[in-house]
């Protein structure tokens, strides 16, 4: 499609008196891309309003994920969710997000002026989260009415929501359901992908060979296409990259390709769960996608982030360390040379640490809301010193990336709780935006609650 009009048209060697401003020239560095750089010239479409090979490859994406329509994203799958829950909340502004949203959930709750309820989460030992609370969903579900819920399946962590329940919960009480599908892209390849949802953006350079970042919104709900695709060229550049978009087209056209390297990625993932490990666990379980590789630290004498540095000495680059696990993800591109390096990495860290049971103190806790996000951030603020925080209002986000769900939000009481979350990360090496060892908190004139 694309990459096929592509090469047509480069051996028609028309000169380039058009943007982008590097021309293509033989002057810069080959290995970047500027020979297949490209803007909306005439026969390579445009992507915000497409009218012929973007029709072809949405028409395409939306058969693979066999929903009613798609839109092509090259601002990842954040321009997706902003410009989902914007076309949904414009005459409800009540929405219902599970509490570990990320970021841009959040951030489109605050631009769009929303009223935020929160959905219980459920974490493992480890600290992972691997479900929601379906007591909560359904009690609030009847309770409230909301324009959308929001809800997060495969979580960074891998493990997947019984969507169809959430779906017929949804539709029972008139509420639309938007899916954070980002980590997902590649279960329409497994017998784990279900399309219930109104709505769901995926990623597709998360987990398939799509260049960053590569993105799509599926939709099953037709009667809101032409709103989402308005809301879309609000959050989406209008100069988007060919370069993603070749890569996405990529994937397109084989198909085959990446099915068959998908069953040698089963088997790699099988004989890598199946090493005889003393110390270390690689975690799985029945709603867990396995190319999440979880490798849990608990009881042991290292953390998750000592294991990534143990493991980037054996060359080997990890996604994500928390206090209690590493996380790495494998895709249908990773190699057998890739595995077998994992292997021995594992087998040797494994041998070299040793048991030793500690407590684990981090847990996601809902705060409590003192005023909505978009009215805290109208508020003033101040930084002070985060062991004097407690009692205070936050005054802006506070979370660890990656994965960038926030622990707190701004609006919301720091307590004693909160702070040792806060302190458990510090302790064990996590990145947390923090202004060095301060917060943003609220200011009140009267010195009360700030």
């Amino acid at each position: 499609m694309l990459n096929k009009l592509i090469d047509d048209y480069l051996k028609e060697n028309y000169y380039p008196f058009h943007m982008p401003g590097h021309k293509r020239s033989r002057l810069l560095d080959s290995k970047l891309g500027y020979k297949r750089d490209f803007t909306e010239i005439g026969g390579l479409d445009n992507l915000n309003d497409p009218k012929e090979v973007f029709i072809e490859m949405k028409r395409k994406i939306a058969d693979i994920y066999k929903v009613k329509d798609a839109i092509i994203s090259t601002n990842g799958s954040t321009s997706g969710i902003l410009a989902s829950i914007r076309t949904l909340t414009k005459n409800n502004k009540n929405i219902l997000i599970q509490r570990s949203s990320h970021k841009a959930v959040y951030h489109a709750c605050l631009i769009n002026k929303l009223e935020v309820d929160y959905l219980d989460i459920v974490s493992n030992d480890i600290g992972a989260i691997t479900d929601i609370s379906y007591l909560d969903l359904e009690r609030k579900l009847n309770s409230n009415n909301y324009s959308a819920l929001v809800i997060t399946s495969p979580s960074y962590e891998g493990y997947i929501l019984n969507i169809e329940r959430i779906y017929d919960l949804c539709r029972a009480n008139n509420t639309k359901l938007i899916l954070d599908m980002a980590h997902g892209s590649h279960l329409f390849l497994t017998d784990e992908y279900k399309n219930s949802f109104d709505i769901a953006i995926t990623s597709f350079h998360k987990n398939l060979p799509a260049l960053t970042p590569a993105a799509a919104v599926l939709v099953n709900d037709e009667s809101i296409i032409n709103d989402l695709r308005f809301s879309m060229t609000i959050f989406q550049t209008s100069s988007p990259s060919y370069l993603v978009l070749q890569s996405i087209d990529y994937i397109l056209e084989n198909l085959d390709e990446v099915e068959i390297l998908n069953e040698k990625l089963s088997r790699n993932l099988d004989d890598l769960y199946g090493l005889n490990l003393k110390n270390l666990k690689l975690v799985n379980s029945k709603n867990k996608d396995r190319s999440k590789i979880l490798i849990s630290t608990k009881d042991t004498n290292i953390n998750g982030k000592v294991l990534g540095k143990l493991l980037k000495k054996e060359k080997i680059e990890i996604e994500m360390a928390y206090p209690s696990y590493a996380l790495l993800i494998a895709s249908t591109y990773d190699t057998d040379e890739g595995f077998k390096l994992l292997k021995k990495a594992l087998l040797k860290i494994d041998k070299n640490i040793k048991q030793e049971i500690k407590s684990y103190k981090f847990s996601y806790i809902r705060p409590k809301k003192i005023f909505e996000i978009y009215q805290a951030m109208d508020k003033e603020s101040k930084f002070i010193d985060i062991s004097k925080a407690a009692g205070k209002i936050a005054g802006g986000f506070t979370h660890a990336y990656p994965p960038g769900i926030p622990i707190l939000a701004p609006g919301e009481l720091i307590d004693e709780n909160i702070l040792e979350n806060i302190n458990n990360f510090l302790e064990n090496d996590i990145n947390v935006n923090l202004n060095g060892n301060s917060i943003s908190v609220l200011i009140d004139k009267r010195e009360e609650n700030c």
